[in-house]
Order: C-alpha cells, then structure tokens, then sequence
C-alpha cells in the first residue's frame, strides 16, 4: 500500500509541476550556421517560461539538437548546465542560456565538424527544450521542438572572361573586366571576393600555376561582383604563343576567413577559368 502512496504522489508532483510552467520555443527556420554566433543574437532562440506558482523554483534547461529523422546530434551536459532560478510571472531565455556551447555534448562527425570549422554540416534539424528539476532531472513541462534548416552556401560562379576565352592584346592591356555571379544564398553582411590571376608558364598545367606561382593579381573587394583590371602589361612571348592565365575568386566571410572550410578544395575558391591574350593584335 505504501508502494502505491509513493507512486501517485510522485506522479501528483509531476502533474502539478508541470501545470505551474508553460512553456513556448521561437526560433529562427534558418539561422547562421556559426554556432558561436547564436549567443550574441537574441533573435536567434527564445524560449519563453510563464510561472504561475509565487515561490521560486529553481530548474535547468534540458536541450537537444537533433535531424529532422530524431537522431540527436547534441545534448546538453546536464551535470554542467547552470541552474535558472524562476519567479512567478514570465522569463525569456536566449540562445546563450539555451544551449551554451560549453555544456553541449556533440556525436561523431558533428563534434569534429564543429571543432574545425565552429559549424554544423548543411541539414535539416531540430532544437528541443525542457526544464527539468536540477538534481533528479525530472520533467517539469512538455518538451519544445523547434524546425530549422542550414543551408549550404554556394560559391561564385566565374562568368567574364569565360573558360578558355582569348582576349585581344590592345583590349586586355587598357583593361579586363573579370564578373562572377555572388555567394548564394545571399549573407546578411556582404562577403568579401579576393581575386586572383595567375599567369600560366609553358611548362605548367593551370593548377600547377594556381599552386605554385605568385599572382599578378591579388585583389579584395567587398559585396560586388565585378572588377575592372588595368594590367599595363605587354603580353609579349618569345615564341609568338597567346600568353595564358588562370584565375579563381576567394569567398571570405566578415573576419575575411573562408566562409565554407569541409566543401569542396576547403578553401572557399570558385572552379578556376582559364584565359589567353593573344601576342598579335589582331
């Protein structure tokens, strides 16, 4: 008999617990995939905790990243995550109190993704919240999700001068007009586009030139899509042979970091374009 005391007054705790927090999750459908930026935007999470009963009560937050399928991603480390002293009346918490990076425990590829590049691979996933008591972990409301999508950027593609182009002599001396479609999808703060050129010697292949030589073209602008180069060059060749170039535009991000570090060359550069400049000027 006083087995089943015990159980219905812990099953009466927990009913009256959880009808004394409501709770509500907001959060952003696709939010910066820079987790360390999520604790300096508010916009980001908030999750809204309304208290009913007078007496404080002291909770922590239980949250857990997970795809769009269920599997999780990360959770917190409950034995590490600070302990939220609740009032009566209504408390917002943001991302910084959510899911503090330290106390986040990430799995597997996701861990060595975010120590490398501080984010997570393009996917669909979900955030989930719940308080719970401190020492005993109990639930003391529904648990929250949340839906939200990463995307994954796209690189400038190179458009002027076009793969295997050949450029008048006396054109390309006043000037060569180099175009590249932007960054997609487009960043809230403009990118900034590093150009470069590389000329390509007669025993080298183009990426041997990419790899190895200096550029005779090192430039950063920033958020446009277009640069207009004086090269004041002869363009001449012992053997009357089109000198030949490669070029390739850099995407780096505000801190003028590559802005994609695991895809593709790990160096956020477009598929390089090749172009000549005729000796004769004809």
């Amino acid at each position: 008999m006083k087995k089943y005391i015990i159980i219905f007054q812990l099953s009466f705790y927990s009913v009256f617990a959880t009808a004394q927090l409501n709770t509500t999750l907001e959060m952003q459908n696709a939010p910066t995939a820079v987790l360390s930026e999520w604790a300096n935007k508010n916009s980001i999470i908030n999750f809204i905790i309304t208290k009913i009963d007078p007496n404080p009560q002291t909770i922590i937050l239980k949250t857990e990243i997970k795809l769009s399928d269920g599997t999780v991603v990360a959770t917190t480390d409950l034995t590490r995550v600070p302990k939220i002293i609740l009032r009566s009346g209504t408390s917002v918490f943001y991302s910084k109190d959510v899911m503090p990076l330290e106390t986040m425990v990430f799995s597997g590829k996701y861990k060595t993704t975010l120590d490398k590049t501080g984010k997570l691979p393009s996917d669909n996933y979900q955030l989930c919240v719940q308080p719970v008591t401190p020492d005993t972990y109990q639930p003391l409301a529904a648990v929250k999700c949340k839906f939200f999508i990463l995307v994954a950027s796209q690189l400038p593609f190179l458009i002027m001068p076009a793969n295997n182009d050949v450029l008048n002599k006396l054109v390309a001396q006043t000037a060569i007009t180099f175009r590249w479609t932007p960054l997609t999808p487009a960043a809230k703060i403009p990118p900034y586009y590093r150009i470069q050129v590389f000329e390509i010697l007669s025993n080298q292949r183009p990426v041997q030139a990419l790899r190895s030589n200096q550029p005779i073209l090192d430039e950063v602008v920033r958020g446009i899509t277009q640069y207009i180069w004086q090269p004041r060059l002869a363009f001449n060749t012992l053997d009357s042979l089109p000198m030949k170039f490669i070029w390739t535009i850099q995407t780096l991000d505000d801190n003028k970091q590559p802005v994609l570090q695991t895809d593709g060359n790990g160096e956020s550069r477009s598929e390089p374009f090749v172009f000549s400049i005729a000796t004769k000027n004809n």
